[in-house]
């Protein structure tokens, strides 16, 4: 078993002031060790030389790395999660089509006039991708008549990197399954 062995760190000098005070403090007599004498004499003569005791074996931080790492991805995951929804929330689709639907008079009526999105924080279904020319996007709306809708947005790109935009679908459901035409 490995031992704790302080006085043999020590230095000599160091040694003496250490073991003189360490003593004192623990009740014992000041003991100093005559000179010519080894550590091993020292220390059957002063107990408060040095300290063998075992020691215990480490303790394993395997759990601790282990709950650290499950936080962390969960954190990770999360953090991905409602960044990439607010980068859809905030494209120009979306809002384009937020404020398109907001000036439509139908959906004035029905819902309400001041449109928007039916959270703080809304999930937005679907994706967007520029690079590939698609639009294909959910997410719940309502008025100030407080009736929640369902906007819905599907857009294509004819062509490769300049092409026109053409809509498929865009119209917002109303809790009966009535759709208004947004187009």
């Amino acid at each position: 078993m490995p031992l704790l062995r302080i006085a043999r760190a020590a230095s000599a000098g160091s040694l003496r002031r250490a073991t003189a005070a360490g003593a004192q403090a623990r009740g014992f007599a000041a003991q100093k060790a005559a000179p010519g004498h080894t550590w091993e004499e020292a220390h059957a003569k002063n107990p408060a030389f040095a300290i063998e005791r075992e020691l215990r074996p480490p303790r394993s931080r395997r759990r601790e790395v282990a709950i650290f790492a499950a936080v962390a991805a969960v954190t990770w995951g999360l953090g991905s999660v409602v960044a990439f929804n607010y980068q859809r929330m905030t494209s120009t689709p979306v809002t384009a089509a937020l404020f398109t639907a907001r000036h439509n008079d139908e959906v004035c009526r029905v819902l309400g006039s001041q449109l928007n999105f039916r959270s703080s924080f809304p999930w937005i279904t679907g994706g967007i991708s520029h690079l590939k020319g698609f639009v294909d996007v959910e997410f719940g709306v309502a008025g100030d008549k407080g009736v929640p809708g369902r906007l819905v947005l599907k857009s294509r790109r004819a062509g490769k990197q300049n092409g026109e935009w053409h809509t498929v679908e865009f119209y917002v459901e109303t809790p009966d399954g009535h759709r208004i035409d947004c187009r």
